[in-house]
């Protein structure tokens, strides 16, 4: 080996460790940043004629798919579970503290007290009066009860509103991203780049709706809901949502349009007809099935409660 071979042998070897040591820097500078993914150099060796050592063959992202999959459902799993927890802690706001003089249970105590006094002392004055007080009170209350409510199913349908935008910008993000890895080299550190960034937006997604990621050709992904609803493929979907301004007791769902008194919402594919995934419950978890949970089961059935409640009261006297 001539003195030119070996020192062309040494520097291949030099620039590849440096590749590896500036990636090693890169990993280390960016654990802590969202949706960095910890990546390596891969080398191969060279023989061809007079030419002998090392390159860098490409750039490789260190992903267990398994996990990240498993990772993703939780996400939704979990947003689901926290978006319901926070309005039932507000629904027990509402209610107030059982014993507190501003609860349900306290003001109907003092309305049933105060009639089993006047039951007594029915031509007294003062009993009548007390009757009379405590029966405003706790009409009020109910009153309060029921526009509180409905004020949380009103925050529900701006929450879900607020929901669809977010998973609409983060759908065409995942579309764009899509076309510029396809257009890309693979293996180098751009590419990688643009992945990162792209699994950002469907771990963001992955809060929003349950979700499944399918791997195609040349890098791309498509994305479907759990129920098989596609979401993002070589365009991206557009969810749209009617939300309305004022709901009442009487505000309920249908898929008759001309029945339905809150918002759905539709996807609208890049052809094809629209789809309702509300009639079709194609979204399952994540933050948006939480609040429409609540918008339509949970909060509604608060207020047959309190609706059972008051006619209970009504027939007994």
């Amino acid at each position: 080996m001539s003195l030119t071979q070996a020192l062309s042998t040494a520097l291949s070897g030099l620039q590849v460790n440096q590749a590896s040591i500036s990636m090693v820097a890169s990993n280390v500078a960016n654990a802590d940043t969202p949706g960095y993914t910890r990546k390596v150099v891969n080398q191969v060796s060279i023989g061809a004629g007079s030419s002998i050592g090392v390159r860098v063959s490409d750039i490789q992202r260190q992903i267990d798919l398994y996990i990240q999959r498993q990772l993703r459902v939780e996400n939704a799993g979990a947003s689901y579970a926290d978006t319901r927890a926070q309005m039932y802690s507000q629904l027990q706001e509402i209610y107030g503290q059982p014993g507190s003089d501003t609860s349900l249970e306290s003001v109907y105590n003092s309305f049933t007290s105060a009639l089993q006094v006047l039951s007594t002392s029915p031509d007294d004055p003062g009993a009548r009066t007390a009757v009379v007080n405590s029966a405003q009170l706790l009409t009020q209350q109910l009153n309060q009860l029921s526009g509180s409510i409905q004020g949380q199913r009103a925050n529900a349908e701006l929450a879900i509103a607020d929901g669809v935008n977010r998973a609409n910008e983060a759908m065409k993000q995942i579309a764009s991203l899509n076309q510029q890895i396809a257009g890309s080299t693979p293996g180098d550190s751009a590419t990688q780049a643009l992945q990162d960034q792209r699994d950002s937006y469907i771990d963001q997604l992955s809060q929003l709706m349950d979700i499944n990621v399918m791997a195609g050709d040349r890098g791309q992904v498509s994305i479907f809901t759990s129920s098989g609803t596609q979401l993002v493929g070589a365009q991206a979907a557009q969810l749209s949502f009617d939300a309305v301004g004022t709901i009442t007791p009487a505000s309920q769902w249908s898929a008759n349009p001309s029945q339905r008194g809150v918002g759905t919402i539709m996807l609208i594919p890049p052809s094809g007809a629209p789809v309702d995934l509300i009639q079709n419950r194609s979204i399952r978890s994540g933050t948006i099935a939480a609040y429409l949970q609540m918008r339509d089961q949970d909060l509604v059935q608060a207020q047959n409660q309190l609706d059972a409640l008051a006619a209970a009261m009504s027939q007994a006297l």
